[in-house]
């Protein structure tokens, strides 16, 4: 069991089934909700429990042709990530209290990341999404 909390304790989950993917995604929401880059853990909606708080959980969909929603706690701003649309969760790393026991193996979301910004690690890079089997 992985769980995971927003900074204030208002918003609490858990993750009950092995991860499919650390990843650094680059794209334009992570970087405006969480700085150059965030870590986001992916897997199967089904294995993702919100245990308390669901109702002080933001939800943000921009008008674009994004696959996921954009979650955050109402009371500390803490970025949670996706809480499970469709099929696949993508949880924002920095709100896990637990090691989730796999790490970074890749950059998604490449092309969109600022031309100041420089990758220096040896991980995969995709331009766009990757959604790992799940």
């Amino acid at each position: 069991m992985i769980n995971g909390s927003c900074l204030c304790g208002t918003v609490k989950f858990q993750i009950s089934g092995e991860p499919s993917s650390l990843s650094y995604c680059h794209c334009s929401r992570c970087r405006k909700s969480a700085g150059v880059f965030s870590a986001v853990l992916i897997g199967k909606a089904d294995d993702l429990s919100i245990t308390q708080g669901e109702d002080a959980i933001a939800r943000f969909m921009p008008e674009t042709d994004a696959k996921f929603e954009r979650c955050f706690c109402q009371t500390c701003g803490t970025s949670l990530g996706d809480m499970a649309s469709g099929d696949y969760y993508v949880v924002a790393a920095s709100a896990l209290d637990d090691d989730p026991k796999i790490r970074p193996t890749l950059h998604i979301h490449t092309a969109s990341k600022p031309d100041w910004y420089e990758i220096v690690d040896d991980l995969k890079k995709f331009d766009g999404d990757y959604i790992p089997d799940a």
